[in-house]
């Protein structure tokens, strides 16, 4: 193959390359986001998973009174 060949094929390969790449950075902080969430859910605050235990046992007995 000759140079012009070869530019052709360089050419192409990046402009196709941005085709892919569009969305990418917002796609990869929305998923450190949510797994900082996740993350902060399971392992968070010890306090904060004994309260939300707790208010489901509250609404549990609520639900349970009602009937």
């Amino acid at each position: 193959m000759n140079l012009t060949k070869y530019l052709l094929l360089a050419i192409l390969a990046v402009g196709s390359t941005s085709v892919f790449a569009e969305g990418g950075a917002e796609r990869s902080k929305q998923f450190w986001q949510a797994f900082r969430e996740d993350q902060a859910r399971l392992y968070g605050d010890k306090q904060q998973a004994v309260a939300e235990r707790e208010r489901k046992a509250d609404e549990k007995a609520r639900e349970l009174a009602k009937d």
